[in-house]
């Protein structure tokens, strides 16, 4: 794709097949999500269940929405629809959609990977492999430390505030889920961060150095965000529970970055980097070249 100057119609022509797997195997695992059930066995011997929608009681998101009820749901709390009646179809759809965003993602990194592949050296395709499966492991233990850890967190230091203040345990149930969506989303991500700074450092894109010379300013940074995003109405006992492995984790992987490139020849000094493949000077640093398009890392 980026192997000479080729038309600009031709990358959008390749990134719109790319989108179109992705958009299909979306639709494909939404459509499975929503509709078929956890036991198959019992729809064969239903089938009038598909007449009436009885089924949606039985499909994957109703047994994993039941069963954040039954995990995270204090006893004697109560969830309501306080915004009508369509409260509960309006939540079914977006758990189907978050769900369905974390089981594509491995088909996204995949077809993301196809996408840039051309333009990659030998040396940085070698690194495509170890990216996408640590961003894989790393995303789903964020789902798992959000959902088991931060959530259940969560809830359990909001139950004295409902008693200190009088205020009965009903909760409206489209706030009791988004919060949870929230939290469990937002963390999975945040947990990928650090594969993304050892792949930036490894790349040569930014100095490990940067990273130490503003520690600071980062860990600040990241201490906004988690409190902003990550733990809504937690406190600030939640705020280090999350930011404590975030932040080590984006140490862990300056070092090992720092440790990547120990080996490497220096840069070429400011304003005379050249590009390895065609040999022209780049007017500024940049991960592909202006000229050929291929990699200069």
């Amino acid at each position: 794709m980026f192997s000479g100057r080729l038309p600009f119609s031709e990358h959008i022509d390749e990134l719109r097949r790319r989108l179109k797997v992705v958009a299909i195997s979306f639709l494909v695992i939404f459509l499975v999500l929503i509709i078929f059930p956890v036991n198959p066995l019992y729809s064969l011997q239903n089938p009038g269940q598909y007449l009436n929608l009885g089924f949606i009681q039985y499909t994957v998101i109703a047994a994993f929405l039941q069963r954040v009820v039954h995990d995270l749901l204090p006893a004697g709390w109560t969830l309501l629809a306080a915004n009508g009646i369509g409260e509960g179809m309006e939540i079914y759809f977006v758990a189907a959609l978050i769900l369905t965003a974390a089981l594509d993602m491995p088909v996204i990194a995949f077809e993301t990977y196809r996408f840039i592949d051309p333009a990659l050296s030998e040396k940085e395709r070698g690194l495509i492999y170890p990216f996408v499966i640590s961003t894989s492991v790393l995303f789903f233990v964020g789902l798992l430390f959000g959902y088991y850890v931060l959530a259940k967190f969560l809830i359990i230091a909001l139950g004295p505030f409902f008693l200190a203040t009088g205020i009965s345990f009903l909760v409206d149930a489209a706030a009791f889920y988004y919060v949870i969506f929230l939290i469990i989303g937002a963390t999975g991500v945040s947990f990928t961060s650090p594969v993304f700074v050892y792949t930036l450092i490894r790349l040569r894109v930014i100095e490990a150095d940067f990273f130490s010379k503003n520690r600071v300013i980062i860990w600040f940074v990241i201490w906004v965000v988690t409190g902003l995003f990550l733990t809504p109405d937690g406190g600030p006992l939640l705020d280090v529970v999350i930011f404590v492995p975030i932040v080590a984790m984006v140490e862990i992987a300056v070092a090992l970055g720092r440790r990547s490139v120990r080996n490497f020849p220096p840069k070429p000094g400011k304003g005379k980097i050249a590009c390895p493949s065609c040999g022209k000077t780049l007017s500024r640093p940049m991960l592909f070249c202006e000229y050929c398009g291929k990699s200069i890392a």
